[in-house]
């Protein structure tokens, strides 16, 4: 399936396009992805389950399948290097980290996924309250998670290939007799993962995420006191880090003019190449943070990208199809607000929009389509239901008219990514 952009005539900004002979009206946008949501379902004795577009830009099914006959409690999504699901999540009962992904060959049902691999869980901890996990600068897989009781913030990650000299023997051409060649190649590493490694500094009660603009990887913490959330951050000094000395160590970032967080705060890499934070933070509005320049160990001042009028829930972000960040906001009488970033140059922004009556406080989330469409998701908590809105078209300011139900219940929590992997079309 694919989706070829022609050229355009030249028009001004003001000017309405229409194609020229032959031209056509694609989207310019295409991915060959769909959207795919996998969740913890109560209503199904806490098994993993999954449900996704039956192709790009597709319909989602009915049913929810099971990933593993597992009841987890706590869950991370995200994607392998070469575009494969790939999921960390915790068992209940003697609880245990697995990470499981798509099978390469990627048959139907169940037999999609690859069995669980253990990654146990670091000495003397019970349980993590919170994973997320991310690719690295190298494509490996990263995990982090949270000490359900100390905050203590612990790391896993795929190990890098090994490098190895082979000698082998060659002809050359238009000789007869052979040379030895020594060459440098890489195979896979004796331990496929690493041991868990504890990034002292903070007490965290949760964790969000981002990858810098040459790959590495941010983490901001929220601190475990409610009466006193602070937020700190840690970076990745090298593509390759290997161990906590890796690490920038943790850097308080909330100041008086943000307010201490009522949120956990989203990162987001935005067109320039620069780490965002956004948050809830002083009035119970949103705030941001923009590194000093991308890739930097240093962050700016925080600014605020509008107020709404109406004291703030929670906070999502994402990118449009054009590149640039949108935030979305729940406010406490369930109104959903959207706000655009025409330009990160600039940070102009273009103002709160009230765009949808949620149908609930819950889990937020959003992720584009394969023509760059944006869908935004939510839970509502009362019931676990998951619900879910979809832009009118790329890049527009218009929503549904409402919002769509996946899921009538049981979906306490779950994560939303983009399957590059999908049946044929």
């Amino acid at each position: 399936m694919t989706n070829q952009l022609s050229q355009s005539h030249d028009h001004d900004d003001g000017d309405i396009f229409m194609p020229g002979e032959g031209e056509s009206l694609a989207a310019p946008f295409f991915e060959l992805s769909r959207l795919m949501v996998v969740a913890i379902d109560s209503a199904q004795d806490n098994k993993l389950v999954w449900k996704a577009q039956d192709a790009p830009n597709g319909v989602w099914g009915e049913t929810w399948t099971p990933i593993s006959k597992e009841a987890y409690q706590v869950l991370a999504t995200g994607s392998t290097v070469d575009g494969r699901v790939a999921i960390v999540a915790e068992t209940s009962g003697s609880a245990e980290i697995h990470y499981i992904d798509e099978a390469i060959e990627n048959p139907p049902g169940e037999a999609r996924w690859n069995p669980p691999v253990n990654l146990g869980l670091p000495d003397g901890v019970a349980g993590m309250v919170r994973l997320v996990m991310a690719r690295d600068a190298g494509g490996r897989i990263e995990v982090f998670g949270v000490d359900g009781q100390t905050g203590g913030v612990w790391w896993i990650f795929q190990n890098p290939p090994k490098i190895v000299e082979k000698t082998e023997e060659v002809i050359p051409p238009g000789q007869t007799e052979p040379i030895t060649v020594h060459a440098m190649v890489q195979e896979p590493p004796d331990q496929p993962w690493s041991v868990w490694q504890k990034l002292n500094g903070v007490e965290a009660g949760d964790l969000s995420l981002a990858n810098n603009a040459d790959g590495r990887i941010v983490l901001v913490a929220t601190t475990l006191q409610p009466a006193n959330k602070q937020v700190h951050v840690t970076q990745q000094k090298s593509a390759k880090a290997l161990s906590p000395s890796d690490w920038t160590g943790w850097e308080r970032v909330d100041t008086p003019s943000s307010g201490q967080t009522n949120s956990q705060p989203v990162v987001a890499l935005d067109p320039e190449g620069v780490v965002n934070i956004f948050m809830v933070g002083a009035h119970t509005q949103a705030v941001q943070l923009r590194q000093a320049k991308p890739g930097s160990l240093t962050w700016a001042t925080w600014i605020s990208p509008g107020m709404t009028g109406s004291p703030l829930a929670n906070l999502a972000c994402g990118l449009q199809g054009n590149g640039n960040l949108i935030l979305f906001a729940v406010d406490v009488n369930e109104v959903l607000h959207t706000n655009y970033q025409p330009s990160a140059l600039t940070q102009h922004w273009s103002g709160w929009r009230r765009s949808a009556v949620a149908p609930g406080f819950g889990i937020l989330a959003t992720d584009y389509n394969a023509d760059g469409v944006l869908s935004f998701f939510t839970t509502n908590t009362k019931d676990d239901s998951l619900h879910m809105l979809t832009q009118a078209d790329l890049d527009s300011t218009c929503w549904d008219a409402g919002f769509t139900r996946l899921a009538a219940g049981g979906m306490f929590t779950y994560g939303v990514v983009r399957d590059l992997t999908p049946p044929a079309v």
